[in-house]
């Protein structure tokens, strides 16, 4: 995630300053999407719809998911997808060249995105492509193995960061309008 939006607003015309603990990307939780991930484009003409989906990953997830949130990721499904391509994610296509589609997981329509067994990894490496192309570029600095430390909040907003470098122990300030957090989640 963060190499996708660190990638995209350079593209947007940003300037990116991308603290990162690796040098290279590392298993994700996009792993978790090996299978595939799902869309709401219809190719096949099935009825499919936002509200399907939405309904469809709510029951998946056994009524424990966050409504808003389900919903918001059924909207944007089919961009989200683009984006990916977008960004060099080699999905399956079919012999006319358009995207390949399954039913996969339970799902009752054709709605599932894959690049083989790899879906996951691929998107992985398609946002970290996209990063290096950005930086290549010279439109966005990678700052490798920093540890976040704290948030700078000025009148409210994020705007910056306190890192250390984990590789000389310095404390580094890292200041910015914005300040995106992609952090694989909360956890212990």
């Amino acid at each position: 995630a963060g190499a996708a939006a660190a990638a995209t607003l350079s593209e947007l015309g940003y300037r990116v300053r991308s603290l990162t603990l690796h040098d290279s990307p590392r298993r994700a939780h996009s792993v978790a999407a090996q299978g595939g991930i799902n869309a709401t484009k219809d190719y096949r003409n099935e009825g499919d719809s936002v509200e399907r989906l939405f309904l469809d990953t709510l029951r998946g997830g056994d009524f424990r998911s966050r409504e808003a949130n389900v919903y918001r990721l059924a909207e944007l499904s089919s961009r989200i997808v683009d984006h990916a391509v977008a960004q060099g994610v080699p999905f399956a296509r079919e012999y006319g060249g358009g995207l390949a589609n399954r039913s996969f997981g339970g799902a009752l329509v054709s709605r599932t995105f894959y690049a083989r067994g790899q879906t996951g990894q691929q998107l992985l490496l398609g946002a970290y492509q996209a990063l290096l192309r950005e930086a290549e570029r010279g439109e966005v600095e990678i700052f490798s193995r920093r540890e976040l430390l704290d948030l700078v909040v000025v009148d409210g907003l994020a705007r910056g960061v306190v890192a250390r470098n984990l590789i000389s122990g310095a404390l580094e300030l890292h200041l910015g309008d914005a300040v995106v957090l992609a952090t694989g989640g909360y956890a212990n």
